[in-house]
């Protein structure tokens, strides 16, 4: 990496950054390591107080080295200088930016042909930014958290199912869920649960905001207690249930955080039969955002590993989220929208066909959610297909032949890594 401190008056199209002179949660930028593709966004970066920027020459251009570089071309691309304000005053200036400006959401789409994985890493380490400063008291703003759900908003309407892969595939990589990737997992499933909802985007927003940061209180308890907290009896437990309370203390130490966002917060443990903690609230008095998190959070926390307890099967937990309907923990109306949206067979399910053949299932059919998307991975006789064969098995197939899930099987015990077969996308149609 060859980097270069320059003012930011010499940022041109064309250049890498790599740092800025402003801390991450005062800015609307996901990551702070981009191509410059637009003078919108070096605008956006002078509204907030940015002075001095990192660039790194290795993947973009360079500061022209003499008057003969500086091309009329360059000079021409070049935004055009404006007054930077004082350090005292950029603190407001993310709340007194004009509406009809450029928004963190917009400047996101600078790379909105990256894949969900890459998506997936950037979000992972803005997240993970915002639980470090969570640990040193620093809440984070509406804007930087807004940003981040932007970003991962805007792919999961350009294609949910990519972005559902990208979350099977990292729970199956990552041996032991933090609060981290479980935050942005639950963030990205309740975006796709809200937008199947058919909630404004605005509200999706919202929705995505406080699942990013559902679980802010646990920052406030000791870390050996959060790490064991689905094993965690008696006094223990009754102290992990503050961290809703906690979380909306934290929280509203930053000014500008929707309320809706705050009332996620706390009543993302309630449940509609009063079960739930901390002020045991029956159905009609959570807020329907928070039931939506709080199932999501609920379904996330059954398939991932967390300390000794290992993760339970997608479509096992599934089953669980259907009975805590049938049980009357949840409302039923979402509990159906939540397997709609996942799938009676979520994506990274392994199975058995109605042929013998053994698929991953890649894809979810909404309207036939016991018909989805699948792999076929092996023949009836158990060998290989040199190929896999990518599969709807909502639709009539090529050779007649009508195949549907005959059930479930257990990848650990088929010995089969299901990551890959997600990952390789060359598939040929039956």
């Amino acid at each position: 990496m060859a980097t270069k401190q320059i003012p930011i008056d010499q940022l041109i199209l064309g250049m890498y950054l790599v740092g800025m002179d402003v801390p991450w949660y005062r800015t609307p930028f996901l990551s702070h390591k981009f191509p410059i593709k637009d003078l919108d966004t070096i605008q956006l970066m002078k509204r907030h107080g940015i002075r001095m920027v990192t660039i790194d020459t290795s993947k973009g251009l360079d500061v022209p080295s003499s008057p003969s570089l500086a091309s009329p071309e360059n000079l021409d691309r070049q935004a055009p200088p404006e007054p930077t304000p004082p350090p005292e005053s950029r603190a407001s200036i993310e709340s007194t930016t004009p509406a009809n400006t450029t928004t963190a959401g917009e400047v996101a789409r600078h790379d909105t042909a990256q894949p969900p994985s890459v998506i997936y890493a950037q979000a992972q380490e803005a997240v993970e930014r915002i639980f470090t400063d969570l640990e040193r008291g620093i809440p984070p703003s509406p804007e930087a958290t807004k940003a981040i759900v932007s970003t991962v908003l805007e792919h999961v309407l350009s294609d949910h199912a990519a972005m559902a892969t990208q979350l099977a595939i990292q729970k199956i990589k990552q041996f032991d869920r933090s609060l981290t990737t479980h935050a942005l997992d639950t963030c990205i499933l309740s975006l796709i649960v809200a937008l199947e909802s058919g909630l404004d985007q605005p509200t999706q927003e919202l929705v995505g905001m406080g699942a990013l940061l559902h679980d802010t209180g646990y920052v406030r308890l000791p870390r050996n207690l959060v790490r064991k907290r689905d094993e965690c009896t008696g006094q223990d437990k009754t102290l992990l249930e503050q961290h809703c309370k906690l979380g909306v203390a934290v929280l509203a130490e930053q000014p500008g955080m929707p309320e809706d966002v705050l009332r996620i917060v706390k009543e993302h443990h309630e449940r509609s039969d009063g079960s739930g903690f901390p002020a045991a609230l029956r159905h009609g008095h959570t807020s329907q955002l928070a039931q939506i998190v709080g199932i999501v959070d609920y379904y996330d926390g059954m398939v991932s590993r967390r300390g000794t307890r290992p993760s339970m099967m997608p479509h096992d937990a599934v089953r669980q989220l259907f009975l805590a309907g049938e049980r009357g923990q949840f409302e039923k109306a979402l509990v159906e929208l939540m397997i709609r949206s996942i799938g009676v067979y979520p994506v990274g399910s392994l199975v058995r066909l109605n042929t013998g053949e053994q698929a991953v299932v890649v894809g979810v059919n909404p309207q036939q959610r016991l018909k989805p998307l699948v792999k076929i991975t092996t023949d009836p006789q158990g060998g290989s297909y040199p190929t896999p064969i990518a599969v709807d098995l909502a639709a009539p197939s090529a050779d007649h032949t009508v195949r549907s899930v005959l059930r479930v099987l257990d990848p650990t015990r088929e010995r089969v890594n299901i990551g890959i077969h997600l990952d390789n996308s060359d598939l040929r149609a039956a």
